[in-house]
């Protein structure tokens, strides 16, 4: 049933079992992904988790296959680093003593989570648990990659047909990474005349990894043809489906107040350049 799901998704795309030793045991290997095999478009490099009970119980009703905490903890320290290259998801189950908040942030950022159920019929005493203990607010901030721009240094003024370097220091402050492709490009737009340039910058944040921060020293090229005058610069991470290239509720928003532009989904980096 996996592989047939794999074969009739996306490449891109990924499945997630319920059961971590259910990934072990269907492709044989006990060792986590490696970074030689993020996102090689293999079976097992598309296969992600989903926990249908988090902090219900001790082994979280079955998602582990022992109650004992050592067989527990081999195989959370498993999804801790596959779960580096594939997406967590899952949603909360009935009430235990487990659930409390600094388990919950604890377990969320161990496991590297993108996804929770906001609603499973069963858990609204949880949720209503984390926000009156003050980390829903905070599980709501960080799930999955939230990427904020640290430091941007960009030059003055540059000439048409020339190379140049743009500097930035990207945090990501959530508990995962991307996972599925993303594109990161330089915008160059005219002040008056509002033409705009892509720039195409060769990162892959699928790679950014929760607590790190990047330093991206892009060299990029004006364009032979571009325009002279001055021009706002922008950072843009679209979704590549050219159909959802250009809609701008599916681009990546940073984490930044007052960046982003709402009508294009560009983000900002204040700053402009002048073409001469």
């Amino acid at each position: 049933i996996l592989f047939k799901l794999l074969s009739v998704l996306p490449s891109e795309r990924m499945v997630t079992l319920r059961y971590p030793n259910h990934k072990i045991a269907i492709f044989d290997q006990e060792n986590p992904l490696t970074p030689n095999e993020a996102f090689n478009g293999t079976n097992r490099g598309r296969t992600g988790a989903t926990n249908d009970c988090f902090l219900a119980s001790i082994d979280d009703w079955g998602t582990y296959s022992h109650t004992d905490r050592g067989i527990i903890e081999q195989e959370k320290t498993f999804l801790n680093l596959d779960n580096r290259y594939v997406v967590q998801g899952g949603e909360t189950c009935n009430p235990s003593s487990f659930d409390d908040c600094p388990n919950a942030l604890n377990e969320l950022e161990r496991m590297r989570w993108s996804a929770l159920n906001y609603k499973p019929s069963d858990a609204t005493e949880i949720i209503e648990d984390w926000e009156n203990q003050g980390c829903l607010e905070e599980i709501k901030r960080r799930l999955g990659y939230r990427f904020r721009i640290v430091k941007s240094v960009t030059p003055t003024r540059v000439k048409p047909a020339r190379t140049f370097s743009i500097q930035l220091e990207i945090i990501n402050e959530g508990w995962a990474s991307p996972y599925n492709p993303r594109p990161l490009e330089i915008i160059l737009r005219h002040r008056v005349t509002r033409r705009e340039y892509h720039l195409p910058i060769d990162e892959d944040p699928r790679m950014w990894m929760p607590g790190s921060t990047q330093v991206i020293n892009a060299v990029t090229r004006t364009p032979d043809t571009i325009e002279t005058g001055t021009y706002d610069v922008f950072l843009n991470l679209p979704d590549p489906a050219p159909q959802l290239y250009n809609h701008p509720d599916y681009s990546i928003r940073l984490a930044n107040q007052n960046l982003w532009e709402a009508s294009t989904g560009y983000n900002s980096l204040l700053t402009s350049l002048i073409v001469n």
